[in-house]
């Protein structure tokens, strides 16, 4: 097996094989640039397809996984094999590396599947190079060619949804912790810490309010009986109050401090 160099692709492509709306600028080396076309799917968002408007951007939402369509359409003969991978510059933008391949006999546009791994939103204009294609020659031509059609062609993306389960759906799997639980362990460890603070802050907010509540009950209900005068159930409401306020400072300052 030979990996055709960037001449060898050319004298293909030019000839009307391998490569449909080719960009001759887009060759290197030994490889291909193929680039964003005008079609894109956010698998995050129910595989909603997106068609671009002349000089409109792809966006990335942060945590969202894309399908990016090329916009060149492969067509692959049975000797050939197309490996793609995504390329550096958009990773070092957030979005998670694809290496994929074109069977022999695969014909249309390439999908490329991707997440934004960071906190930013990502755009992507049109014609912008996503990913680099090698050819790689077979010692034989394949005798199995790929078959059937491309999501791209059908307007839609196919998702084996099946795969996808709800929290609910294995919350009896012994490997699974709470949803809460299983929330937590996706975030920062920093987060987490932040996150449990502020429920160990409410808690004892909680506590001291029901302390509260109960004193100033009280004070109450012994101004009635006796006619204690009124000066010592404020007396008292000040004290609930205090005890209230110095939890609380008490508890952040312990917080900070952890």
């Amino acid at each position: 097996m030979t990996t055709l160099s960037d001449n060898e692709i050319k004298t293909e492509v030019d000839a009307g094989r391998l490569i449909r709306n080719a960009d001759p600028d887009m060759l290197d080396g030994a490889c291909y640039e193929l680039r964003l076309g005008s079609v894109y799917y956010d698998l995050t968002e129910n595989g909603t397809r997106f068609q671009l408007k002349p000089g409109e951007n792809v966006l990335i939402k942060p945590g969202h996984r894309v399908v990016l369509i090329t916009a060149e359409e492969l067509d692959t003969p049975a000797h050939i094999l197309v490996r793609v991978v995504s390329k550096g510059s958009l990773f070092s933008v957030g979005l998670s590396p694809v290496a994929t391949y074109a069977d022999p006999g695969f014909k249309g546009n390439l999908g490329i599947v991707t997440q934004n791994i960071s906190d930013k939103y990502v755009e992507l204009p049109q014609g912008e190079p996503i990913a680099k294609a090698d050819f790689t020659r077979l010692s034989s031509p394949a005798t199995r060619l790929y078959e059937g059609q491309h999501g791209f062609q059908l307007g839609i993306w196919p998702i084996k949804t099946h795969l996808q389960k709800t929290h609910s759906e294995v919350a009896d799997d012994r490997r699974v912790l709470s949803e809460k639980q299983e929330s937590l362990a996706l975030l920062p460890a920093a987060t987490r810490t932040v996150i449990r603070r502020m429920e160990m802050t409410q808690l004892w907010t909680n506590i001291g309010l029901v302390i509260a509540i109960i004193i100033n009950s009280f004070a109450i209900f012994v101004m009635e009986k006796w006619l204690v005068d009124g000066m010592i159930g404020v007396v008292v409401s000040l004290v609930a109050a205090s005890i209230i306020s110095l939890g609380s400072l008490t508890i952040n300052l312990l917080g900070r401090n952890r």
